[in-house]
């Protein structure tokens, strides 16, 4: 039997292809993923040891709390703490360190912003044994105020060579002219993750990173034979309560494991697109395997009549799937390492540069693409393959074909009642805001009905939509064909209904998202102009920004904005800084109790749902952990109800904010213009101004929200190149079907040839067939994608969502394109159709 099987694969070599490369593609992202993952992980690794290299031991102020979003922002100390470093016994060398907010702009002016990644300036370390990995490629170290060292990805991407001048800004604010003295590199890297760094004299660094008298770290060499644990308890004892020594190792460890969460986002998006792609091949792997099983119910007979026990045919039928699986997997593997690469590459694009180094291949990604591949290969065939243990002996008599079966009764009954839960979920969702697992439940639900009740569906579907074309004869045989086998065809459409009706349902939210952007502009907002980073990703701007404009005579008040990070009832999040003076005149808060003005230095305004579950009111205590300060203890100065221009649940004063946190940048300045003043005579006024601050955006309400709206439809539509390959396997589905279907009407076709059918209308009748297979999947998509996008725009209002928009126009497009997509899929079995020898197919047995 086992000989037997793998003798019927190699003589369908073509068909055995088509089934693995639905299941290859998953298969590829999968192992990309888990490629990309492993080489981010071992180059970072190799990074940060590099740069600790010559580092045995580092001294930081100690944190109240660590994890991301606190790495890179350590409280500062005295510079006296280095005198006591470097009395202890051991120690060889000690020198203190820091970095802080620096922007460099390029030959014309314009800001140096890279994607996701910070801009930093430092002070130049003289030992240069304990600069570790950070080494001058080209030029010499700084050795006076007005001259910098910058990064060799900086100095390439803009044509900086050593005696340029090139201009940095700094969170002090305005532009300073420095000479390039000196071109680094971070080991065999040219920046540190995508960073720009620009590296000062120590003295000048202080000055201009808001550190005189003050350093960040302490960089510890020790002497020959002394372990650095050992020197690390030495120091540890001499060190005020509030500092602590790390080793080195641990360094670079914590450094390295911040990037690896950093990442483990587009890790789980990459792994979720993956994860539709598989269950779309699922569905054409079980739909195959289905077809094929019907096709061979004599063969199978046959061989049962012949001695062939069930398990055996059961075992014959799961080898196969077990081979498709093996050869999707090595496919899969081959093309994850592709797949990677492009991972990189769009990682890249979006301003996270990662280090160079080979890919990593690891036994683990081997396993998971072949575990992936023969598992879900499986799976979608196990039903199939107990389904041919079925057919009886007597089947090997029977000349016609098995007429197709109804759908059995569990089946409706378990797919009505995952059906009617279904909507009931998103209809909860999308009746009350914020119920996300309702909305995911009730998706799920949805769809696994609509899944097992789509065999009832097709053949009315079917009738509806080939209506137009009943009236012809090839158009009224596709119709007949695509209704003959209703679960062939609601399993083949489906595949396409999970792709359309994700790509719909996404399209959903987008739209909701500008149509909340444009509502949050109108009912939030006050102020005549928002000034924003010009780069949507850079962590905000200098103060000198908020001081230049409330010198301005057509200003009348100017508020800012400012986030961190901080930990309230256990959990992180963001807390924003404002001006109690002005916040309100700007922004629409709805206040519901106390006032803004009396958050002072120890107030906080709390969002009145957070404020409502905390059992929270005006004058209660209430306690937030910053990573640099610690607990402090804070009063309840008023609730408000609307966040969604502040973007934080938690408000305290810039004065409070001030206190807790280190860097001093504004996320957001609020302009509102003088009484008598226009809009367009403020802005014009702040953009003169303001022309030293290329890295700021100045925008009224109509160009914010384009602006917004514009980085939707860039994030759009890198989801649609991502789900693309969801409906590119799917069509692959159709392609499948159809070839595997010509096959089973190999006789049919010949006969209605010998009859006097032409070429042409063959062809004409199996792309027809397609459409109407595209097109039931169409229509399903389209209907459960509105629904879906719908309940969790509704949803997601804690995001800020609160306004759902249905578009209509793009929806039906996508639609339209699907059913066209059809004809597309219907070339190759439609052309295979056509070329049935007539004689041989009318005498086949």
């Amino acid at each position: 039997m086992f000989t037997l099987t793998l003798k019927g694969l190699l003589a369908r070599k073509v068909r055995l292809f088509l089934t693995a490369i639905s299941v290859m593609l998953g298969v590829a992202f999968v192992s990309g993923t888990l490629v990309l993952t492993d080489t981010v992980n071992a180059a970072f690794d190799q990074l940060y040891a590099g740069l600790t290299k010559g580092t045995d031991v580092t001294v930081r102020a100690k944190s109240a709390f660590t994890d991301t979003s606190t790495l890179g922002s350590p409280k500062p100390f005295d510079t006296k703490v280095v005198d006591q470093v470097r009395k202890v016994d051991g120690v060889a060398a000690a020198e203190g360190s820091l970095t802080g907010y620096a922007l460099m702009l390029d030959k014309s002016g314009k800001p140096i912003q890279p994607g996701g990644a910070p801009t930093l300036g430092a002070g130049y370390q003289i030992d240069r044994k304990l600069a570790g990995g950070f080494t001058l490629r080209q030029g010499r170290g700084p050795q006076t105020p007005t001259e910098v060292v910058i990064d060799a990805a900086t100095a390439k991407k803009q044509g900086f060579v050593p005696g340029d001048t090139i201009k940095v800004m700094f969170a002090t604010g305005g532009q300073r002219p420095f000479t390039v003295v000196g071109i680094a590199g971070f080991g065999e890297a040219d920046n540190l993750a995508g960073a720009t760094l620009a590296t000062f004299q120590m003295s000048t660094a202080q000055q201009l990173l808001g550190r005189v008298g003050q350093f960040d770290t302490i960089d510890v060499r020790g002497e020959s034979g002394v372990k650095p644990d050992e020197l690390r308890a030495r120091i540890a004892r001499v060190l005020p309560a509030d500092m602590e020594a790390v080793t080195s190792t641990t360094v670079a460890s914590e450094a390295s494991k911040s990037v690896g969460e950093a990442l483990k986002i587009f890790t789980a998006i990459f792994l979720g697109f993956a994860a539709v792609s598989l269950l779309v091949g699922s569905f054409i792997i079980w739909n195959t395997f289905s077809i094929l099983v019907t096709q061979r119910s004599r063969e199978h007979a046959l061989l049962r009549a012949i001695g062939a026990g069930r398990r055996q045919i059961l075992g014959s039928v799961l080898v196969e799937a077990v081979v498709v699986g093996l050869v999707a997997s090595g496919l899969g593997l081959g093309v994850g390492l592709l797949v990677a690469s492009g991972l990189r590459g769009l990682l890249s694009v979006i301003g996270m540069e990662l280090p160079n180094t080979t890919l990593q291949l690891h036994a683990r990604t081997v396993v998971a693409a072949v575990a992936v591949g023969v598992g879900i290969t499986l799976v979608a065939a196990l039903a199939p393959a107990w389904k041919a243990t079925r057919i009886p002996p007597i089947a090997a008599l029977r000349d016609a074909a098995t007429p197709a079966k109804g759908v059995s009764r569990w089946r409706l009954v378990l797919g009505g009642l995952l059906f009617v839960g279904g909507v009931a979920g998103l209809v909860r969702a999308m009746s009350v805001d914020a119920q996300v697992a309702a909305a995911g439940v009730g998706a799920l639900a949805t769809f696994f009905g609509l899944t097992m009740l789509a065999p009832v569906v097709v053949r009315p579907l079917v009738r509806v939509l080939g209506a137009p074309i009943a009236g012809s004869v090839t158009g009224g045989m596709g119709r007949l064909n695509a209704a003959r086998s209703p679960r062939r065809t609601a399993s083949t459409a489906t595949a396409l209904v999970i792709g359309l009706a994700l790509v719909v349902g996404i399209t959903v939210v987008a739209s909701s998202i500008k149509a909340s952007v444009g509502d949050v502009v109108d009912r939030a907002n006050k102020a005549d102009l928002i000034l924003k980073s010009a780069s949507q990703f850079a962590p905000g701007f200098p103060s000198g920004v908020a001081d230049k404009l409330r010198k301005l005579p057509e200003v009348g008040a100017v508020s800012q904005l400012r986030f961190g990070a901080a930990q309230i009832g256990g959990m992180t999040d963001y807390i924003a800084g404002v001006d109690p003076a002005t916040v309100d005149r700007m922004a629409n808060l709805g206040v519901a109790s106390g006032s803004v003005a009396a958050l002072g230095h120890d107030g906080v305004l709390v969002n009145t749902d957070v404020a409502k579950a905390k059992g929270l009111r005006v004058g209660s205590p209430f306690t937030v952990k910053f990573a640099q300060t610690g607990d402090q203890k804070l009063r309840v100065a008023g609730t408000f109800t609307d966040k969604t221009l502040v973007g934080s649940s938690y408000l305290i004063s810039l004065d409070t904010y001030n206190a807790n946190f280190s860097e001093r940048l504004d996320i957001a300045v609020l302009v509102g213009a003088r009484k008598g003043v226009t809009t367009e005579q403020v802005k014009q006024a702040a953009k003169v101004a303001l022309t030293e601050y290329p890295n700021v955006s100045v925008q009224d309400s109509a160009e914010l929200k384009k602006t917004q709206n514009d980085s939707v439809n860039q994030l759009l539509g890198m989801v649609y190149v991502m789900l693309l390959l969801a409906v590119v396997i799917a069509l692959l589905g159709v392609v499948n079907t159809l070839a595997l279907s010509v096959l089973e009407r190999t006789r049919e076709l010949g006969l209605l040839r010998a009859v006097g059918m032409t070429r042409r209308q063959v062809r004409s009748a199996v792309r027809w067939e397609a459409v109407l297979i595209a097109a039931v999947g169409a229509v399903l998509g389209l209907c459960l994608g509105l629904a879906f996008g719908a309940a969790f725009s509704r949803a997601l209002a804690d995001i800020g969502i609160v306004t759902v928009a249905v578009p209509i126009v793009q929806p039906v497009v996508c639609a339209i394109i699907a059913a066209l997509a059809g004809v597309v899929a219907a070339i190759l079995p439609a052309r295979r159709a056509a070329k049935v020898d007539i004689l041989r197919a009318v005498v086949a047995e």
